[in-house]
């Protein structure tokens, strides 16, 4: 009588499922180091785009005020001359002068209704600030507005110009 011990080989060796795990874990790694890198690239454009918007802001404000007083004789750009300015979209009535971007002045704020200005007082400071630049040639205002912000410890700058004519 021949007994027959038959050997059942089919199963997985504990090496096979350690193998397996790690190739699995090192997939895992690979798309989570990729969604890492898609939400910081997705806040660093965000704010660029709010950079944007705020420098085409700025020229836009310089252009209101050069076209305020178009028709007071002799007064060519209006109220505005060469110089570093900060100003919201109140006009007029909040242009003042700083030394540079830096200048606490140059902070943008939020206010109750979502509106950027420079007014700290009861409004949410933000991570941006705004300077107007203004060179008065001859024939044309060459106005720059810069943006700068702060995320973490790196500074990001955003500039913006345009030329402005006597188109009277």
């Amino acid at each position: 009588m021949n007994i027959k011990i038959i050997k059942n080989n089919s199963g997985i060796s504990i090496l096979e499922v350690i193998v397996a795990i790690m190739i699995i874990a090192m997939g895992l790694v690979g798309v989570l180091s990729l969604v890492i890198q898609n939400v910081k690239a997705q806040y660093i454009n965000k704010n660029v785009l709010i950079a944007s918007g705020l420098a085409q802001e700025g020229l836009e404000l310089a252009r209101n005020i050069r076209d305020l007083n178009w028709l007071t004789p002799g007064n060519t750009y209006g109220n505005i001359a060469s110089g570093a300015y900060t100003m919201d979209y109140r006009g007029l009535t909040s242009v003042s002068t700083v030394s540079s971007i830096d200048d606490p002045g140059a902070r943008l704020y939020v206010d109750s209704n979502g509106f950027y200005t420079n007014t700290a007082s009861g409004n949410t400071p933000t991570n941006f600030y705004r300077l107007i630049t203004v060179v008065n040639n001859t024939d044309y205002l060459d106005v720059k507005c810069a943006i700068r912000w702060q995320d973490g410890t790196q500074n990001h700058n955003y500039t913006a110009e345009t030329y402005l004519y006597d188109w009277r």
